[in-house]
């Protein structure tokens, strides 16, 4: 049977506020539900910077831009081929019915071919154009990924990952579909329409005149319809983007879901953003909130409208410009066949600008997504430092350089450093905190929820940068130091860790940079992580699938997974986050066995939760009100320091009133938290 002491220890490692998991007391969380569902800003709409990413396909688009001028070209000339069968049925110089037959017959053989020759260089156009587009989109998604990835963590404090995913989904589809088919029919149809129109001009200027006096009204009075469309479009995209954050969160967080009853719950958030049309009468939405279904009602109405009157109108010219034209016909000003072929012109010009209208349309819904996606490809993380601006006075005079010394001891000091979290920047995290920790030594950093230990351990691998002051390894600062070989030689444990749905040999080799990785050094690295006997176990071994997020191991498998990652990277600073903190007794000590032998030979920073962890430290970082209050070993701060022995007392109290009274009748009689104790229990314990 379990240890009361291990209950209660079990009891408040469970409860603690999570500093680790994404830093998600003092770092992630943003105040209001109001700012996170404004987290993508959108750039201006950059078509330009779409062709650019389709530089390397120019040979090919010039190919496809020959092959639709010529199959256009062909497709155009055939009613003028036709027109000839039409004035052959009326031209009295043909005495008998076989002659015009056999007029007819040649002039149809020759627009057959010609119709086949233009289908085929259709066809062939399309082909490319669509390959073109999905290696365009494919070249756009994987830089646009590379380049989310290279953001600093304030980043992603301040953009939710639902909207991210969004961007590379939703929002490169519809840039796919204006690439390959949007911007090509809109050019198609375009040079078409003004093809036809001046072959129409050719046969006949006065009713060309009046054929373009009404594509020129249509036209014009379409165009605010589009414009409105694509804010709507956008209106769109932005919601459901927030749609989909609240669902990957919730997916993703099944267990607490459905472990508080909360399905009903997320239903409704979830349904808050879509708009429920069950929910909503006479199928008109609220004004008020925007939701996927609002934007869309109103977008289907607006394209209704949109193609309603472009088409209708256009029809409506069509037939008054054949009125005129059979005027013409009588007065002899035209011949059948020309006004035959003017009306199949005008057919094709009123075919091609409806056309035209809808890839304007979608063109301009392409724009608002690449005004969102190019504001991610041009954003310049802010960890490491951007070089300045080429034309920048500092450019000519300062150039910035990273150093990448041959090896690391693990000096680390703090000095006088200030920060604020970029999301919080109102809220002071450490205030002038200066610290030193010797090589190959232990320290366990201990105070309160909020004091500013997560945050040590998160700005030690530069994942913000500070305010004031500065942190140095082995005597460099870090801002000075190459960011990727930095972070190589620091290992890192959380409380919860993260692993990826790979296999467990693919999940240990995620931070290992060097080449020729054995299988004797992943096992050796197990070993020493306690985790080679239970992967052993099963049918797979090292390639067992984990599942998403490791779901398939239990919390202490995962960390011992995750401490065997660490020792695999050959790090000179290990940080432990709460590494322990959320373990039962039994895989609480298999995981402390493996840090106790990991710790050997490294400069090792602990977040500490329990008090066989803080005593066995060379130093104890004593923090409160985000300053360091004390430093010294477990004996040297017991007699000193009044917020230590707080500590102390209230775990020794603890354990004790457990182990006399048991854990239930213990539960009522916790200490409170007045809101002015120097060390909470549960967070002073664990932090």
């Amino acid at each position: 049977m379990m240890d009361p002491k291990d209950d209660i220890e079990a009891l408040a490692a469970t409860n603690t506020t999570n500093d680790t998991n994404n830093n998600a007391d003092e770092a992630t969380t943003i105040s209001s539900e109001e700012k996170t569902e404004a987290a993508l800003k959108s750039d201006k709409p950059s078509l330009g910077k779409l062709f650019a990413l389709a530089q390397p396909e120019m040979p090919m688009l010039i190919f496809s831009g020959i092959l639709m001028v010529g199959s256009e070209g062909v497709n155009l000339i055939t009613p003028l081929i036709v027109a000839d069968a039409y004035d052959t049925l009326v031209d009295p110089t043909v005495l008998t019915d076989d002659a015009r037959m056999t007029k007819i017959n040649e002039v149809m053989t020759i627009a057959i071919i010609v119709t086949v020759a233009g289908i085929l260089g259709g066809f062939i156009r399309a082909t490319i154009q669509g390959v073109i587009g999905e290696r365009v989109v494919a070249r756009l998604r994987c830089q646009l990924y590379a380049h989310i990835l290279k953001q600093e963590i304030a980043f992603f404090d301040e953009h939710k990952s639902g909207e991210l995913v969004s961007r590379l989904g939703s929002d490169t589809t519809l840039l796919q579909t204006v690439i390959s088919q949007s911007l090509p029919d809109f050019l198609v149809q375009l040079i078409k329409a003004m093809a036809s129109m001046g072959l129409m001009f050719f046969l006949s200027a006065k009713l060309a005149g009046v054929a373009l006096a009404g594509v020129i009204v249509i036209f014009l009075l379409s165009a605010p319809m589009g414009k409105i469309m694509a804010r709507l479009s956008k209106e769109y995209q932005d919601v459901l983007g927030q749609a989909q954050t609240h669902s990957t969160e919730a997916i993703g967080s099944m267990r607490t879901v459905q472990g508080f009853a909360a399905e009903e719950k997320e239903s409704k958030r979830y349904n808050e953003k879509i708009g429920n049309p069950d929910d909503i009468p006479l199928w008109w939405p609220p004004r008020e909130p925007k939701t996927t279904y609002r934007a869309g009602f109103f977008k289907s109405i607006t394209a209704s409208a949109f193609f309603t009157f472009v088409f209708g109108a256009g029809f409506g010219f069509l037939n008054v410009t054949l009125w005129y034209g059979f005027y013409l016909v009588i007065q002899g000003e035209m011949t059948l066949g020309e006004l035959t072929a003017f009306n199949s012109f005008i057919i094709t010009v009123g075919f091609s600008m409806g056309q035209v209208a809808n890839a304007i349309s979608k063109v301009f819904e392409g724009m608002g997504a690449s005004g969102r996606v190019f504001y991610l490809m041009d954003r310049v993380p802010t960890i490491p430092k951007p070089p300045p601006p080429p034309s920048s006075a500092e450019s000519k005079t300062k150039t910035i350089e990273t150093i990448q010394p041959e090896s690391m001891q693990g000096n680390v000091e703090l000095q006088n450093v200030v920060f604020h979290y970029p999301s919080r920047p109102d809220q002071i995290v450490l205030n002038d905190v200066s610290l030193k920790i010797p090589a190959n030594s232990t320290t366990a950093l201990v105070g309160s929820s909020g004091a500013g230990k997560s945050t040590i351990v998160s700005l030690l691998q530069r994942f913000y940068e500070v305010d004031q002051g500065r942190i140095t390894v082995d005597g460099h600062s870090l801002d000075s130091l190459n960011l990727q070989w930095l972070r190589s030689h620091i290992g890192y444990v959380q409380q919860e860790p993260q692993l990826f749905g790979l296999t467990v040999k693919e999940n240990m080799l995620y931070g290992v940079h060097r080449e020729n990785v054995t299988q004797e050094e992943i096992e050796q690295a197990s070993k020493d992580a306690h985790a080679h006997e239970f992967i052993q176990d099963w049918p797979e071994g090292y390639d067992t699938l984990v599942g998403e997020r490791g779901v398939k191991l239990s919390g202490g498998q995962k960390q011992r997974v995750a401490i065997a990652r660490a020792l695999l990277t050959n790090c000179r600073i290990l940080l432990l986050d709460e590494a322990t903190s959320a373990l039962d007794a039994e895989s609480e000590h298999l995981v402390q066995q493996a840090i106790d032998k990991a710790v050997v030979g490294r400069t090792v920073i602990v977040v500490a939760h329990r008090l066989s962890t803080i005593r066995q430290a060379d130093q104890i970082v004593v923090m409160h009100n985000h300053k360091v209050v004390d430093v010294g070993k477990h004996d040297e701060l017991l007699a000193r320091c009044t917020r230590y022995q707080d500590l102390i007392r209230r775990q020794s109290t603890m354990i004790r009133d457990v182990s006399m009274n048991g854990l239930a009748s213990m539960l009522p009689d916790m200490p409170e938290d007045n809101g002015d104790s120097e060390v909470q229990f549960l967070d002073s314990a664990s932090a």
